[in-house]
């Protein structure tokens, strides 16, 4: 369930901050990367009871990952919950996660998917991406690959290396598209941060000639967002 260290501290950069909390959620962050679990717990917990729905989403990524504290889903669900309810896009993707696991709920894939598309309403990548595997696996929603695809394109466009990755994957096997081998290598080329890109890159390139590749490749250096 923790997530990746580099993760966390990307989440916990604050959005703008209100002088009520804002000394306090300092605090916090600085506490948090210097691994002061339980110190930047109490900093979070002053500036979450002020209402900083940043805080409020930190306290329950923490309960969720035992950081500082005993595991406690059922706070953790709170913590989203308040925090996801004033907007927070992180909390609206975290909260409906607890959901499609079941963890300290009873597992309810639709209110997960609710709680996903909010915060994908707002443009999250990872909302966006997360709804796309719902898509494609057929597991929380039907299985619809132009759905899934529609899904993965607005967030490989903010750069989601996970969503360019199955975009790849759908034009290396042709699902709900055509199989394009050049178009599926341009997408593995763009998602080079996803684990498993080199690997297929190597399955890509096997199946094309020089030229192919050479295509997709001059594909993957000049595509930009639209």
């Amino acid at each position: 369930m923790k997530l990746p260290a580099k993760l966390l501290l990307c989440l916990f950069v604050p959005a703008v901050m209100a002088t009520a909390w804002a000394d306090d959620f300092s605090d916090g962050v600085a506490a948090y990367e210097k691994k002061d679990y339980a110190s930047a717990l109490a900093s979070f917990e002053k500036a979450a009871k002020k209402g900083n729905a940043d805080a409020q989403f930190n306290l329950g990524l923490m309960y969720v990952n035992g950081e500082g504290v005993g595991r406690d889903y059922d706070k953790a669900l709170d913590w989203y919950e308040q925090s996801a309810g004033q907007g927070n896009a992180r909390a609206q993707l975290n909260y409906g996660r607890m959901f499609a696991k079941g963890l300290g709920v009873v597992q309810d894939y639709g209110q997960a998917r609710s709680w996903y598309q909010k915060s994908a309403a707002q443009g999250y990548p990872d909302a966006e991406y997360t709804l796309g595997i719902m898509y494609f696996t057929g597991i929380g929603a039907q299985q619809n690959f132009s759905t899934a695809e529609s899904w993965f394109l607005k967030a490989a466009k903010k750069g989601n290396a996970s969503s360019q990755h199955y975009l790849g994957l759908m034009y290396f096997r042709g699902n709900g598209v055509e199989q394009d081998y050049v178009e599926a290598l341009k997408w593995f080329i763009l998602a080079d941060g996803y684990k498993d890109a080199l690997e297929y890159r190597e399955y890509a390139e096997a199946k094309m000639s020089k030229d192919e590749i050479a295509q997709a490749k001059k594909l993957a250096e000049d595509w930009q967002p639209k």
